[in-house]
């Protein structure tokens, strides 16, 4: 019987080590292969006639403001794009980089995704404080997500397997909410309904507060510590005009207040504006403009203290009513804020 178990034992280790029949020198060998078609690939994006499909997600912040800590973070992405597949365009990353710096301490990080799986494969990570201590690390992880080498340049190190394959992940789950945004839930209809002021005098506050942000947004771009979020994605396949599109989330302590939208190409040109209600945080006006074969559009919408639109101005010839869109991408976007927010930084 100890016999019999050792064997069992035996081969459950042998089988820990292998991924589809592969030994786990031939897994590394198989990975660093993998790992520099992928740096080559991120070399040559957006070259040779060929449009850059990449996303990058810059999270500027002051923490403190007497000391100060600045605490800043950037993210890329570089994605492959196939056809249509049930009516979806598949977007999936094969390599991501980190780059973030708070009061001198530093971190890079690389994570390689397997082409096929689009799973975490490896993962390099290198930390530097503020007096100079560097610390990298290397992990190589087989089909099965297991971490099967560890390389470490000290024994006290602050990173894991388990905790880089976990902040690989969370990178992911970033990616994937920023690039295949959804409808996002309005708020709930059986909510007593507030108390609304006048409609002009609703207008006249919401012209106040746009102002304000505006000047208020005007003034972070040119700070040397800045609290916003940036999000540049090229995100259009070779056959296609490129396009870039340009986000920027204005906040400050109390949330968000402002947020801009410009999305570019040779056939298409977007701008979108969202101001919010800084106490409450509920959208208060959006602004659309759209052009296209020498024609431009305009929207404004106007809310009130329960969401509903109170005046509507534009020039298009189309009635139809977009301030529920605005409602649900001002969400969306409120949404992406708080992940990215609570998920980035030291």
């Amino acid at each position: 019987m100890r016999k019999f178990l050792l064997c069992i034992v035996c081969l459950l280790t042998a089988s820990c080590l292998q991924s589809f029949g592969q030994t786990k020198a031939e897994i590394i060998k198989e990975i660093r292969q993998l790992y520099a078609e992928a740096k080559k690939k991120v070399d040559l994006n957006g070259k040779n006639g060929n449009s850059p499909k990449d996303m990058r997600i810059v999270l500027n912040r002051v923490e403190d403001e007497d000391i100060p800590l600045y605490d800043t973070e950037q993210l890329d992405f570089y994605f492959e794009q196939y056809p249509y597949e049930d009516g979806v365009v598949t977007k999936p990353p094969y390599f991501i980089v980190e780059d973030w710096g708070n009061h001198g301490h530093l971190r890079y990080r690389e994570v390689l995704l397997n082409p096929k799986t689009h799973k975490v494969i490896f993962c390099y990570t290198r930390g530097e404080t503020d007096a100079g201590f560097v610390l990298e690390s290397r992990c190589y992880y087989d089909a099965e997500g297991r971490c099967i080498e560890e390389k470490t340049s000290s024994p006290n190190s602050w990173y894991s397997p388990a905790s880089e394959k976990e902040t690989a992940e969370t990178y992911l789950k970033i990616f994937d909410m920023t690039m295949n945004r959804g409808g996002n839930d309005l708020q709930d209809t059986n909510m007593p309904k507030k108390e609304t002021a006048p409609k002009a005098e609703r207008l006249k506050h919401i012209r106040t507060l746009y102002a304000q942000a505006k000047d208020q947004s005007a003034a972070n771009d040119k700070k040397d510590m800045s609290d916003d979020l940036h999000i540049t994605i090229h995100d259009l396949g070779d056959d296609q005009p490129p396009r870039t599109i340009e986000t920027r989330i204005y906040f400050d302590k109390a949330g968000i207040y402002f947020i801009n939208s410009h999305s570019t190409s040779m056939l298409f040109n977007a701008y979108n504006e969202y101001l919010f209600e800084p106490k409450t945080q509920d959208l208060i006006f959006s602004y659309t403009r759209a052009a296209e074969e020498g024609e431009v559009y305009e929207w404004r919408y106007y809310f009130d203290e329960n969401g509903d639109c109170i005046e509507t101005k534009t020039n298009s010839p189309d009635n139809a009513d977009e301030s529920i869109s605005d409602k649900r991408h001002a969400k969306y976007y409120q949404s992406l804020y708080q992940e990215i927010s609570d998920k980035l930084g030291s």
